[in-house]
């Protein structure tokens, strides 16, 4: 008689038990008794393991954040200074054209001159001079090379 595809090879009118085989149990008793033993569980490693998983990515964590703070964050500081000191000099020098052009335009409503010809090149003077002064005292206020430690 042809042995059936799922059969087992024995000896004649034995029936083995399903996992084992002529040669003996296919897998180990398991510990405590019972036929068929549990593989190793790879979803849940030991403590171990655990723990050199935790110290590996804590020593990871340190080493980027180490990186990050040599190289990235002095680069932001410094991008960041540049940029609002660049805002800054923007602002303080479109003040100061609004303020120029505001003195002039005051200059040639209130100042009882005329002809209004002569009040006009008398501002440019008096405002030429005026600037002409502010700029002399900062250089006067200035200090040469030599002079630095």
């Amino acid at each position: 008689m042809p042995e059936s595809h799922g059969a087992n090879p024995g000896a004649p009118g034995e029936r083995q038990s399903p996992g084992t085989t002529a040669a003996g149990p296919a897998v180990a008793p398991a510990p405590g008794g019972g036929d068929v033993a549990r593989a190793p569980d790879t979803q849940h490693p030991g403590p171990q393991v655990a723990a050199w998983a935790g110290e590996l990515s804590g020593r990871v964590i340190d080493g980027v954040g180490w990186l990050k703070a040599r190289t990235t964050v002095p680069v932001v500081k410094i991008l960041r200074a540049l940029v609002y000191g660049l805002i800054v000099v923007v602002a303080a020098v479109t003040a100061l054209v609004l303020a120029v052009l505001g003195l002039i335009r005051m200059w040639d409503v209130y100042v009882p001159l005329h002809p209004v010809g002569r009040r006009v090149w008398l501002g440019y003077v008096v405002l030429g001079a005026l600037l002409f002064l502010v700029g002399g005292a900062l250089l006067a206020r200035r200090t040469s090379a030599k002079a630095k430690p």
